[in-house]
């Protein structure tokens, strides 16, 4: 009955959504990327709303159904039969009568299984397609045939493109690189590679101060068209999250927006909830908060920035266990193992295929006593609390699922409150 329910709901949502885009014609940014999508999406939304009227998806609303209440500009109605009934309410209205609405409309769109992203774009055509990362194991990959299948998905958005659309594309990610290159539209280029437009010149870590030499933020300097511009995000940290910015300077060049305006913009950005988060930890300690998600690109890159980091204390990695993987999980949860062994000081580890995490970490010669093995998140919280001191930087990722922001929650500032500072503060997940 819920699964009927659902899918009426999506195809009337989706039906009204449609209408919608026909009878505004706003201009549709769509992101996605196996990694990398939100920050994006959130970044690109933060230059675009320089110049124009814009929305995005609230959080990682990226479904076959998020889609649809995005651009409807309708909240998730959870459980509420109440909140839906409004939503096709609102969406019939926005269709029979004239009201204001954005220029912009940047989409993230995900793709959980085979047909997603090909369901919304046959009613959706994107005007710019942005491309962020795609992982050799991708997450979700359980439910498709192999990675390629999901790459495959991923490009139906590319597919999708109106007749004078343009690809903005990661430089760097050989996959997407791959399958832009056969086709015949505007591209543009963003990473590190010397042939992007939009060239990563350097990423640095800022810091307190000498005493305690805990980060504070990310430096980012961005270079296009020969001119350079250097900007400071606070309250993040990892060379990867660079990636996210310069989508957003690739889509300004695209529509034309001024260095000016995109530089401010970046500089007033604030850093989405469990995404390499640097939040104030017990005793003096630093949370790096990554627990919205994990895939293993995700965690390889987050274990690197703790490897990168410098402090008085100790490095911590709490990881929780990777969703979703299918027949590949034992093999990249083992891998994970192993880097985290030469990257952390103490492993705590989280969930039964995390399991595998901490019997690598100690193959590859991870001390039993640095090590430790925990059913839940709410466990490895208890026991981190006791654990922590002054200069400790403790790096806390880990499937949706898993509930990895409940560590956080016991390791955050005593006066600090969690609705302020982590993901999944609604009343909807404090229920689950």
């Amino acid at each position: 009955m819920k699964t009927l329910l659902r899918k009426t709901l999506t195809s009337i949502l989706s039906f009204e959504a449609s209408l919608v885009l026909r009878k505004y014609k706003p201009r549709v940014i769509a992101v996605t990327g196996s990694v990398g999508k939100t920050s994006a999406k959130d970044a690109i939304h933060a230059v675009v709303s320089t110049c124009y009227q814009a929305r995005k998806n609230e959080k990682s609303f990226n479904s076959e159904i998020g889609v649809p209440l995005t651009i409807l500009g309708c909240p998730n109605g959870w459980s509420s039969p109440k909140v839906w009934f409004y939503n096709v309410l609102r969406g019939a209205r926005l269709v029979l009568k004239k009201h204001s609405y954005p220029e912009y409309l940047i989409l993230e769109v995900g793709a959980d299984h085979p047909g997603d992203i090909a369901s919304i774009t046959r009613w959706m055509k994107p005007d710019i397609a942005v491309l962020t990362r795609m992982s050799d194991i991708p997450v979700h990959v359980e439910y498709f045939k192999d990675p390629e299948s999901v790459l495959a998905e991923k490009m139906k958005l590319v597919e999708s493109l109106s007749r004078t659309g343009t690809i903005i594309v990661n430089a760097d990610d050989k996959l997407f690189m791959r399958e832009v290159s056969k086709i015949d539209k505007k591209k543009i280029t963003y990473g590190f590679s010397h042939e992007a437009t939009v060239h990563i010149d350097e990423v640095s870590i800022s810091y307190t101060d000498s005493a305690h030499c805990l980060p504070q933020g990310e430096k980012i300097v961005l270079s296009i068209n020969n001119i350079q511009s250097h900007v400071e995000i606070p309250d993040i940290v990892g060379g990867h999250l660079a990636y996210p910015f310069a989508a957003a300077v690739a889509v300004a060049s695209a529509l034309g927006i001024e260095t000016v305006d995109w530089n401010k913009a970046l500089k007033e950005y604030e850093a989405p909830r469990g995404r390499m988060r640097l939040v104030p930890g017990l005793f003096g300690s630093l949370v790096i908060d990554d627990s919205y998600n994990s895939s293993p690109i995700a965690v390889y890159e987050a274990l690197k920035t703790l490897e990168e980091v410098t402090t008085k204390g100790r490095k911590i990695a709490v990881l929780g266990d990777m969703k979703e993987l299918g027949e590949y999980s034992k093999t990249e949860h083992e891998k994970i193992g192993e880097q985290a062994s030469h990257v952390s000081h103490t492993l705590i580890t989280v969930g039964d295929a995390s399991r595998d995490i901490y019997d690598s970490a100690i193959r590859a010669g991870l001390s039993e006593d640095r090590a430790k093995w925990f059913v839940d998140s709410v466990s490895a919280g208890v026991y981190l609390r006791d654990f922590v001191r002054v200069g400790d930087i403790i790096l806390i990722k880990g499937s949706q699922s898993m509930r990895m922001e409940r560590v956080a929650e016991a390791l955050l500032e005593k006066d600090l409150k969690p609705e302020d500072y982590l993901v999944r503060q609604e009343e909807e997940w404090q229920k689950r």
